[in-house]
């Protein structure tokens, strides 16, 4: 028995509070005319998804900062 099924429906439904997280508060910054809060969340939000949508990512980051501080050799 795998886990890859359960792991895949839960990643796209941590895709869709994301994606719903990221409208309310921009609904909320917009409406209150706060732009730097508007344009923080857009970034925080796009970084967090980009290891949501691909958490295989997380691998070949930590790979190279391993390779950049010269960390477990």
């Amino acid at each position: 028995m795998s886990l890859e099924p359960l792991f895949s429906w839960f990643t796209e439904e941590i895709q869709y509070v994301l994606f719903f997280i990221i409208i309310v508060l921009l609904m909320v910054a917009v409406f209150k005319r706060a732009w730097l809060f508007a344009v923080g969340v857009l970034i925080a939000g796009s970084i967090i998804g980009i290891f949501v949508l691909n958490p295989d990512l997380i691998l070949g980051l930590s790979e190279w900062f391993n390779k950049k501080l010269n960390i477990g050799q």
